[in-house]
């Protein structure tokens, strides 16, 4: 419900040396219950969602939220939040130095909370198929006993046999009591809470481990050391430290139905609420008398009685001490009551037992026998419900509490023999888990037997001690510092943005001692300053009169008194401070105000009057020098307008002329590409060059042939098929040669004979133009032989220059020896590309097996 950390530093350097965490009260009834619109603790829905399949089929977690009573049988999705936060929570497991093995076996431990949660129990059957009282475990709870177990390191039938009987001694004998079904499910839960809280103080010791002043670079361990022992540190001279305290607790509560957990927390609130007075109120106070300030109508609500009406004092028992020595014999429900009267007799100023339902007679108070006790002023019975309610008047109001459970949750029904199972765990990490929950606890019965120690124990270490215990140590620290007080108010419950709920925020404040604050401050004074500075700022309300009549703090409160008619418990004067109210304080800051406002106004109207006459002769100045202006500025804008408009129109010319260029130049971009696209489509191979046709021409033969020695006709017809566009396109970029021109002038010639022949006379014209133009090529295009004479005489040439020595000459002949011989070698493959390509070569025969006639058919 709570917890306190303590940040120490170094108080000569100011740095954080260490940190320590102290918690208080776990809520160990939510591992079990939960109430609606909770869910239980973030951890185990963080291991559904942020585990993979492996770790949770390892821990048999395989059947999600929904199949584990314990987190309410509820199909729930996944949560983002949640294995981001699971995510979170491993690297901060890796941060306080816990390995991946430790890791496995908190998360294994997390996973037999759950697992004990299924256990379920039956009555036992007899032969004659009757059920008595007793119960045993269901068939369908062994997996869970088992998983549980397992993980635990713990034996099943020490664990069932824990939960099924209770170990009593009577008379030097050992007897086991069988439980009914109720008792072994209480017995089940106080296992389950035991292993969740030990795990919880194993990871707040693990963490203070961590944070701890004395946390040095650590030292390998030795063979044999500890293993949930801190880890031995490099030991560091002492310093001079100082802490800041952080505490974070609950606030007050008041629902409809309070039970054991709301006493506790309200408990607490009373116990720093009266810190609270102490320190503000009483400091106050001393404030006071030190100052000579009278404060005795000052008066402030002080909540010492309902601390004494729940943890005692004043020789008196407490609530809290009578729910102790309740733990006796009996059912819960029977020391529920019991608690209830006893509490009745002793606060309420009754003597009415209700023992199983039924009116007792009335007990007198110890050492006052023939007299009733008197009802404590903090205590009230109500009048419907007194067999299972009562009211505590806290300092925030009423709370009525209902005693259902109070006793059990109180000593958590937990027995000796469910103790010592974690002292026989096999796994030396749940060794150490569970020795971090074991704290020695006293017996009330002195006479114990030698065999007592296995035996379930009737009163053990109660959960109010230690929490009143705790809450002592917390004050006793916060009396050493100087407190600062946070209030934390919730503007609605819904948790809405721009909503602000009034009766909420009134109940918090009522709840967090606000109400009685405010009102202290109001019938004290609320602001208190030096003399001098009082009177520096206030000292202006007094007339030049009343100035001279006399002077001081004293004579400037008695005639403010006068002028006000204030009283003296309006305002007071301390040795070397003023002590007023509030409302006093707004009333002279607002008169001060008033009084400079008018001695403003007095400034003015003379300022004003010298600003008339000012005005009256630099007015008609004034009149001149903006008639002139105003002719000026006319002139300007006009030149200005002029030479904006001739510097718009160059702009607009040039603008249009650019636009008209890049319009032009984006439609001849758009026609280019356009105009690629319909010649790629027109022509696949007409960004190809005559020589890389060639070779594509040459290759697709190739793997016709090949298809054909494979008798894979299919593909040798596909190949055939894209064969004859690929002959167009190289006949077409064919370089063209004095044998191609040649042949070419001839085949013009037959068709321009053929045309003259049937009188086409129309054809004749453009016939006639083709051939002249090859004809006029014949110059550009020379024969084979002529090339090649052309290659030796270059080779002549440059062989001539290197014999003269000529170098230079020879280095530019030897360039046009190699253009000569490029000439050359493309000439003679269009030659050879002339021919006829169906007809193989006698290269070709040969490389291809071709012997003779026969085999080529």
């Amino acid at each position: 419900f709570g917890k306190f950390i303590k940040i120490s530093f170094n108080t000569d350097t100011g740095t954080i040396v260490g940190a320590s965490i102290s918690n208080y009260l776990l809520e160990k009834t939510r591992i079990t219950t939960q109430i609606e619109g909770e869910r239980n603790y973030h951890i185990f829905y963080q291991l559904f969602s942020g585990a993979d399949e492996q770790v949770l089929a390892k821990f048999g977690l395989e059947g999600g939220i929904a199949s584990f009573r314990y987190l309410g049988n509820r199909a729930t999705l996944k949560s983002r939040r949640d294995a981001s936060a699971f995510v979170e929570t491993m690297a901060c497991l890796d941060q306080i130095g816990v390995s991946e093995e430790g890791k496995n076996e908190v998360l294994g431990i997390i996973a037999a909370v759950l697992h004990l949660g299924n256990i379920d129990f039956e009555l036992v059957k007899t032969e004659g198929g009757n059920s008595n009282e007793n119960a045993r475990m269901t068939d369908s709870s062994a997996e869970s006993l088992r998983m549980a177990c397992f993980l635990l390191g713990l034996e099943e039938s020490k664990v069932s046999e824990a939960m099924l009987t209770k170990l009593l001694t009577i008379g030097g004998k050992t007897i086991h009591k069988p439980q009914d079904v109720a008792q072994a499910s209480d017995k089940r839960d106080a296992f389950a809470k035991l292993v969740y809280s030990s795990l919880f103080l194993w990871m707040v010791n693990k963490i203070n481990a961590t944070l701890s002043e004395d946390s040095g670079p650590v030292v390998p361990p030795s063979p044999g050391a500890e293993q949930f022992s801190p880890p031995p540190r490099v030991h560091k001279p002492s310093v001079p430290t100082g802490f800041i305290g952080v505490l974070d607790i609950y606030g007050f509560e008041n629902f409809e139905n309070n039970g054991f957990e709301q006493l506790l927390i309200n408990y607490a609130n009373e116990k720093l609420q009266r810190h609270f007075n102490r320190h503000l109120f009483e400091v106050e106070q001393n404030l006071y008398s030190s100052e000579g300030v009278d404060w005795t109508y000052i008066t402030f609500n002080d909540n010492r009685p309902c601390l004494e009406l729940i943890e005692g004092g004043g020789g008196n028992v407490g609530i809290l001490s009578t729910l102790d020595d309740c733990g006796g014999m009996g059912s819960a429900s029977e020391r529920d009551v019991n608690f209830l009267a006893q509490i009745n007799q002793k606060f309420g100023g009754k003597g009415v037992s209700h023992m199983n339902g039924k009116k007792g007679k009335k007990k007198k108070a110890p050492g006052s026998p023939g007299k009733e006790p008197e009802r404590h002023p903090n205590f009230i019975t109500p009048k419907f419900g007194n067999d299972r309610q009562f009211v505590v008047v806290h300092y925030a109001g009423e709370v009525r509490y209902t005693v259902t459970g109070f006793v059990e949750k109180n000593v958590e029904t937990l027995s000796n023999e469910l103790k010592d199972l974690g002292s026989t765990s096999s796994k030396m990490f749940a060794l150490g888990v569970f020795a971090a929950s074991s704290s020695p606890a006293t017996s009330s019965d002195t006479t114990s037997t030698p065999g007592s120690a296995r035996r379930s124990t009737i009163r053990g270490v109660s959960v109010a001690s230690q929490f009143r215990l705790s809450l002592q140590m917390l004050v006793m620290d916060l009396e050493c510092t100087q407190p600062h007080y946070v209030r934390c108010i919730k503007p609605n419950t819904t948790k809405s943005p721009n909503s602000f709920d009034s009766g909420e925020v009134l109940r918090q404040l009522r709840y967090a001692g606000m109400m009685e604050t405010i009102r202290i401050r109001r019938e004290g004074y609320a602001l208190r300053e030096e003399h001098e500075s009082f009177y520096r700022r206030f000292h202006l309300l007094l007339s030049s009169t009343e100035a001279n009549q006399g002077e001081g703090i004293t004579h400037l409160v008695k005639v403010l008194s006068q002028r006000l008619q204030l009283t003296h418990a309006e305002w007071q004067i301390g040795h070397s401070k003023i002590f007023l109210k509030r409302d006093l304080a707004t009333k002279l800051e607002l008169l001060a105000h008033l009084r400079v406002r008018a001695a403003g106004r007095i400034v003015v109207d003379f300022g004003r009057k010298v600003a008339r006459t000012r005005a009256s002769n630099l007015l008609t100045a004034w009149g001149k020098l903006q008639v002139n202006l105003i002719r000026k500025r006319r002139q300007i804008i006009a030149s200005n307008k002029i030479s904006a408009t001739y510097r718009m129109c160059l702009v607009r010319r040039v603008y249009k002329t650019t636009l008209v260029s890049v319009i032009r130049i984006q439609c001849l971009g758009r026609r280019i590409v356009a105009c690629e696209k319909v010649r790629r489509v027109r022509d696949p191979y007409w960004d190809k060059s005559f020589h890389d046709l060639d070779l594509l021409h040459s290759e697709m033969v190739s793997q016709m042939d090949d298809a054909v020695n494979a008798k894979d006709f299919k593909t040798a017809a596909d190949l055939e098929k894209k064969l004859a566009p690929l002959k167009e396109a190289l006949e077409s970029k064919r370089p063209l040669t004095r044998s191609v021109l040649e042949s070419r002038i001839a085949e013009v010639q037959t068709q321009l004979d053929d045309a003259v022949a049937r009188k086409a006379f129309q054809e004749c014209a453009p016939l006639q133009e083709k051939l002249e133009d090859l004809v006029k090529k014949r110059e550009d295009l020379p024969t084979l032989d002529e090339l090649k004479d052309a290659v030796h005489q270059a080779e002549k040439n440059v062989s001539d220059a290197a014999a003269r020595r000529d170098f230079a000459a020879a280095a530019s002949l030897q360039a046009a020896l190699d253009n000569a011989k490029q000439r050359l070698e493309d000439a003679c493959r269009a030659e050879n590309g002339s021919s006829d390509n169906d007809s193989p070569t006698v290269d070709e025969a040969t490389e291809h097996g071709f012997e003779s006639r026969a085999d080529l058919e």
